[in-house]
């Protein structure tokens, strides 16, 4: 099944873009139309943004799946269900709908675990359950699928420098490197954002550079959470070398891209910019990054295009 694995929410929520659908080659619910129905209004809603919209649809998806007892149908909306959750800034109900869905698919036989492992490991990530989150990744990281195994590599790194785990972000760049080309621009961000946070103590200098790298093919793909996040680990490593007015800078962007993120728009499931074809829909991420992100460079005002808005 091809489902939203590169739509996945990650970081703070971190972001994969594209949509999904069910693989024509598997056997799945399509000859029922209300079920084909729902799972194409959820897709359609999770790429214009509208992400509370897509969990209902989703939600829909899966209960129907149950109806006819479909195991490869419930494990695909319940996946993407769990997506959308966490590109709603909900990964609590994510990790709730992950058990769920995976319960669910055992009962009826199922044994491909891996896109419920790594969406579990993102939904931990997100809480801050950085320990759950690495084990998971792990056993994702073995999925034939290579989308799946390179997802749950870049949550393993990030969940491994937040856990202060070298040895699992080592594993984790050493899956990323060993990528087959050509790789997308989203893997080469990945690839270059691991690679950074691996080796920011012994080459800040290149770490920089290669973090600077991930926050513009982030921008490329209108991959805007995840450009902010590689911003702010710029930023640290500027800070970290001393060159404080380079990292204000950093800081600045980063904070300023978040705040905008987690505006009014963002929280009316409106529908998120993006550049030509690539997909829209990424997550708002808390506004307390903002904030942060504006102190550490020096109280800069977050949303200086807003009418009458004095936040620092």
């Amino acid at each position: 099944m091809r489902r939203l694995t590169h739509l996945l929410v990650l970081a703070t929520p971190l972001l994969l873009g594209g949509c999904g659908g069910a693989d024509q080659t598997k056997p799945t619910a399509q000859d029922d139309a209300a079920w084909d129905q729902a799972m194409a209004a959820g897709r359609n809603s999770f790429e214009l943004g509208r992400y509370t919209v897509a969990v209902s649809q989703y939600r829909k998806a899966a209960n129907l799946a149950l109806v006819r007892d479909d195991g490869d149908a419930v494990a695909e909306a319940g996946y993407d269900l769990a997506v959308s959750q966490l590109a709603a800034n909900t990964p609590v109900e994510a990790l709730q709908t992950t058990q769920a869905t995976r319960q669910a698919v055992a009962l009826r036989g199922g044994q491909d675990q891996f896109s419920l492992d790594l969406v579990e490991a993102a939904s931990h990530y997100r809480l801050g359950q950085y320990a759950q989150a690495l084990p998971l990744a792990q056993h994702a990281m073995q999925a034939p699928d290579p989308a799946v195994g390179a997802r749950a590599a870049l949550v393993l790194g990030l969940a491994a420098d937040a856990q202060g785990d070298r040895s699992a972000l080592q594993l984790a760049a050493s899956y990323l490197n060993g990528l087959k080309p050509p790789l997308t621009p989203a893997q080469q961000a990945d690839k270059a954002e691991i690679q950074a946070r691996l080796i920011r103590q012994s080459s800040p200098a290149q770490a920089e550079q290669l973090a600077e790298a991930a926050a513009g093919l982030r921008q490329s793909e209108g991959a805007y959470h995840d450009m902010t996040r590689a911003l702010a680990l710029a930023a640290q490593i500027a800070g970290s070398q001393g060159d404080q007015a380079r990292a204000h800078a950093l800081w600045a962007r980063a904070a300023q891209s978040a705040a905008a993120q987690s505006g009014k728009l963002n929280r009316m499931d409106a529908q998120t910019l993006a550049h030509g074809n690539l997909t829209k829909g990424n997550a708002a991420p808390p506004e307390d990054d903002a904030q942060i992100w504006a102190r550490n460079a020096g109280n800069i005002v977050l949303r200086p295009f807003d009418q009458n808005d004095t936040s620092n």
